[in-house]
């Protein structure tokens, strides 16, 4: 019998979309639809309708045909050339189509898309549209899942409508020649012989080319349609590839399609869009094929890279028929986590000697080599208990190694010496038995993502412990090819599911912030979901050179210091607010009134040496340098402080205030600290003295520094660990430490003043400016 017609139907705009989310720009759709005229490929798939979509431009997921059609009349379609759009059908989807024959309508026909279990109400949809005068391909998903009556009945109810293809669809890519052969005869035999019948192919068992060629090879009389996509474009493994089968037709079906428009698509486009985001043959497509199941079952399991291919395969056997078809998330989670809550028994470790000391964790992002100094000497200062997660670190030996993924634990165990030093969670398959085990029921409880670090976070808090910093818990940079300190092949590629991790990873950190205080050493994009923690502190020295004993100077009849921490604790930012102090007087009538205090050594050189030793015996993010001899600060220059570094955070390792000076009296003091700083605010130096000098006719301004000082625990840490510069000493001004040993003080200008107690004739300053404003305590 002669060999009817074969025609082409090209859908990279559209099954080619569900690799870069149908972004395709409008120039590039005219471009890739025009070379496939020029192709002499038959039908055109341009995209998805959906109503939904928020996009008028730049995508091929057309909100309306009016939004099509505004794009196609840029294409140099001919009269031999058919636009279609595809629909995904539910019972509940409204359209409102324009008819076809309507003046500036350039759309040709619909295929509608639709699962089984809506094979008899997707019919009258289908009516409906042929009746407004569309060519309609019917594309029943996963044509194998039907058995052969549910089959038979569905082409006769087709057989009713006037449709223009009927089509066999390989969802999962996992049909083969034999059963390509079995649904070519049903539907041959069973199909009204005017409709074409259509073949649309995946790439999960590398089969898309060689079921296309069993289908022809089957076809004697029949019209038919095969889809294809350019360079295979699609989701997961892709499809069959246009310009393949294209060179197929042409050798062996009297086609004549030109394939040069085909490949120079591939090379203007398609190509780049493959270096980014990938498709093609993979384990996990196979695996979802061999099952007979939806692909994001198999991706689901193998972007967690915790399982072995094994594991994941047992997890797959488990799904139903029913779960197989279409995927839903809860279902294979829930498989997931009950896969990994039957493994081995936990064996009561309780992490209690984690309570002793400072806890270290560090994870395997960049972080952890470009920030090596840094981390190496929070260990000198601190003497934490080091734990690696998942991973072995190059430059540091760690006390312990927590392990909650199968595949890392396989990878690094063995280079492990000392098996006393493994912590794994109760999933870890392994036949050592000096090894502590975890119950992962308790490190999972609640956790909103799968990860070791969250993990190794919730057996700490399970454990009792109350902080913990981290390091190389850097978040997925989506930009970046590997996001580890060491070169992982076994990575996630999926750009979704890395920002879908980041936002998972944000949330369960936020969930942290009660129950644990976490402090990030290295830069993190989830370091501001844990609230920054500040903690203000006075220092309260007896012995002043100039005026000795100042902090309990009576200012009209209250001590200054009380006035300090009184005017202080109106901040709204600060978290909590301590007296450090080096003189039991000092810290005796603190107590007496119930205002926090400290002890520290008397061997402090500054007040910021008496807070880098408060800072390590409470732990927070920051410390607000309150001056103890400013019995009349502003709180709302706390909080401006406080804001700043809640604005830059990490950019700069302190904060400080500044305001214009209108004294004359003030420029000239050499109690007065003037400041200069750059076009960026961030100070370039401070003296005792008038600076700048002004040489020029133009008019000078003087600002002065306002004593709120914000540090890092960082900066403090350095402070503490060097001597005083060569400026600090000269000008006796202890920040100026800072800048000489080359690191960046960020200054913000205020409008609230203040009075500096640096002599006993100040104390009539302040009783002048509380008796003036009616300041009352």
């Amino acid at each position: 019998m002669i060999q009817k017609e074969i025609k082409l139907l090209d859908c990279t705009l559209r099954d080619g979309g569900y690799v870069n989310n149908w972004n395709f720009d409008d120039l590039h759709i005219i471009s890739i639809v025009n070379s496939l005229v020029k192709a002499n490929i038959e039908n055109i798939e341009c995209g998805y309708l959906d109503p939904n979509n928020k996009y008028s431009k730049n995508s091929t997921r057309f909100r309306n045909v009016s939004d099509f059609n505004k794009l196609a009349k840029e294409f140099n379609t001919t009269r031999n050339t058919n636009l279609f759009l595809m629909i995904d059908y539910h019972p509940s989807i409204e359209l409102n189509l324009p008819v076809f024959s309507m003046e500036g309508n350039l759309l040709d026909g619909i295929r509608i898309a639709f699962h089984k279990n809506d094979y008899v109400s997707v019919l009258p949809f289908a009516q409906e549209l042929i009746n407004q005068g569309y060519k309609i391909c019917l594309q029943p998903m996963n044509t194998s899942s039907y058995s052969d009556k549910e089959l038979i009945h569905l082409l006769q109810l087709a057989n009713k409508l006037e449709i223009y293809s009927f089509y066999i669809v390989d969802s999962f890519g996992s049909m083969d020649q034999h059963e390509v052969k079995r649904l070519f005869y049903l539907v041959e035999n069973n199909l009204n012989p005017r409709i074409r019948i259509g073949l649309h192919t995946h790439n999960n068992m590398q089969l898309a080319f060689a079921n296309s060629i069993e289908f022809l090879k089957q076809n004697q009389s029949r019209k038919v349609m095969i889809d294809s996509s350019i360079s295979g474009m699609g989701r997961g493994a892709g499809n069959l590839n246009t310009e393949i089968i294209s060179e197929y037709l042409n050798k062996y079906k009297g086609k004549s399609y030109k394939i040069i428009p085909l490949l120079e698509v591939m090379d203007n486009f398609i190509e780049a869009i493959s270096k980014e985001m990938h498709w093609g043959f993979s384990a996990s497509h196979y695996l979802s094929a061999v099952h007979r199941c939806h692909p994001n079952y198999s991706s689901y399991l193998m972007n967690k890279k915790t399982l072995t291919i094994k594991a994941i395969n047992k997890i797959l056997t488990s799904l139903n028929d029913g779960e197989k078809i279409l995927y839903n998330k809860a279902i294979i989670e829930e498989k997931y986590f009950s896969y990994l809550s039957k493994r081995k028994q936990p064996n009561n470790f309780d992490g209690t000697l984690f309570k002793r000391q400072k806890v270290l964790a560090l994870a395997s992002g960049n972080t952890i080599n470009m920030y090596s100094e840094e981390i190496n000497n929070f260990m000198k200062e601190h003497n934490p208990l080091v734990v690696a997660l998942n991973f072995l670190p190059n430059t540091v030996n760690p006390n312990y190694y927590f392990f909650s993924n199968q595949k890392r634990f396989n990878e690094y165990s063995h280079k492990i010496t000392d098996k006393e030093k493994i912590i794994i969670t109760s999933n870890i398959e392994t036949n050592l038995d000096s090894i502590k085990v975890v119950d992962l029921n308790l490190v999972s409880q609640k956790a909103i993502v799968d990860n070791v670090a969250v993990h190794f976070i919730n057996f700490l808090i399970a454990s009792g412990v109350k902080s913990v910093t981290l390091a190389g818990i850097d978040g997925y940079d989506i930009n970046k090819v590997n996001n580890y300190s060491y070169e992982e092949y076994n990575r996630v590629f999926d750009i979704e599911e890395l920002k879908e991790q980041n936002d998972k990873l944000l949330e369960q950190f936020n969930s942290f912030v009660k129950k644990i205080s976490i402090r990030f050493l290295t830069p993190s994009l989830f370091e501001s979901s844990s609230p920054k923690k500040y903690m203000g502190v006075i220092p309260a020295r007896y012995k002043s050179t100039r005026f000795e004993g100042k902090p309990l100077a009576l200012i009209d009849g209250i001590p200054m210091i009380e006035r300090t921490y009184l005017q202080a604790k109106k901040s709204k930012a600060l978290d909590s607010l301590v007296v450090a102090t080096d003189d039991k007087r000092i810290k005796s009538f603190c107590e007496s009134k119930n205002i926090p205090v400290v002890m520290t050594s008397t061997s402090c050189l500054t007040g910021t040496d008496r807070i880098a030793e408060v800072s390590k015996l409470y732990d927070y993010d920051y410390y607000i340098n309150i001056q103890g001899d400013e019995p009349i600060i502003s709180p709302e220059n706390i909080d401006l402080i406080i804001n700043e570094i809640n604005t830059h955070g990490k950019k700069y390792i302190a904060y400080n205030l500044f305001k214009e000076i209108n004294s004359g009296e003030e420029i000239d003091s050499d109690t007065i600290i003037k400041t200069i700083t750059n076009e960026q605010n961030e100070l370039v130096y401070m003296s005792r003295l008038p600076v700048p000098f002004n040489k020029s006719e133009g008019h000078v301004t003087f600002n002065k520094q306002v004593c709120v000082y914000g540090f890092s625990k960082e900066a403090l840490d350095i402070y503490s660990n060097s001597k005083k510069t060569r400026n600090e000493q000269f000008e006796d001004i202890e920040i100026l430490r800072i800048i000489d040993l080359g690191y960046k003080v960020k200054m913000t200008e205020t409008k609230y003043d203040s009075i500096a107690v640096d002599r006993p004739e100040d104390i009539k300053k302040v009783e002048r400016f509380l008796d003036a404003n009616k300041v009352k305590i």
